[in-house]
């Protein structure tokens, strides 16, 4: 395993700790949910995101351009859409993806649900490829089967765009319209490789019109 790999597998242990055991962010389906912009604070990319997500660095220690995720925390219910970028060691996009699952197959129950296909997803406007796999991730309590799906491209530049919507297997569906929408709102509006990396990004709280609450699911099982 690659060290890059490592450090992206430590930090989705840290990130998925943080939610079980310090539920700051934790927003309920009652309360008035909208869509929110974040902007870039060096003006790299643009995404919207509901305004009961919470965001951080994917990892604060790396020397990726692009490096940010968002994620939701209910009641009883987790998702998370994390997107990064950098210079590619890949020459197509479908190798891209299909290396990902790689580092995830020891995990128990490890299933692909779906292999690596093209052109469902975009992003930037560029067509992405994307792969399915389920495990049961033994770092969260009670040992969920979550379902992960990782989507990337690669652009003119060498530039690999990854995104990875992680959520426990039974709210895949519920919150995949969320994740697609966030998805086709990403917009690269800089050059990922001249930004400043440790820089910190902040919100634009500007809503967009036009879109429908979104909220939590009514009835769902405990993770």
């Amino acid at each position: 395993m690659t060290l890059k790999k490592e450090k992206e597998l430590l930090a989705i242990t840290f990130v998925m700790i943080v939610f079980l055991f310090f539920p700051t962010a934790q927003t309920h389906g009652g309360e008035n949910v909208s869509w929110k912009i974040f902007k870039d604070k060096n003006d790299v990319f643009t995404i919207k995101y509901p305004s009961n997500w919470a965001f951080a660095k994917y990892q604060e220690d790396s020397s990726e351009p692009i490096n940010i995720y968002f994620y939701y925390q209910g009641r009883s219910s987790l998702a998370e859409l994390a997107l990064y970028a950098e210079q590619s060691l890949f020459t197509n996009s479908s190798d891209l993806v299909s290396s990902y699952p790689v580092y995830l197959q020891n995990h128990p129950n490890y299933k692909v649900l779906q292999t690596t296909q093209c052109g469902k997803f975009f992003i930037n406007n560029m067509t992405a490829c994307d792969t399915i796999v389920t495990y049961k991730d033994t770092r969260l309590e009670d040992e969920p089967i979550v379902k992960h799906q990782i989507i990337g491209n690669i652009d003119e530049n060498g530039v690999e765009y990854i995104i990875e919507y992680f959520v426990t297997e039974d709210l895949h569906d519920h919150y995949l319209p969320v994740a697609k929408e966030m998805i086709r709102s990403f917009n690269i509006t800089g050059n990922p490789e001249s930004s400043d990396s440790d820089s910190e990004s902040t919100p634009n709280t500007e809503e967009s019109p036009n879109l429908p609450p979104l909220t939590e699911p009514p009835t769902i099982g405990k993770i």
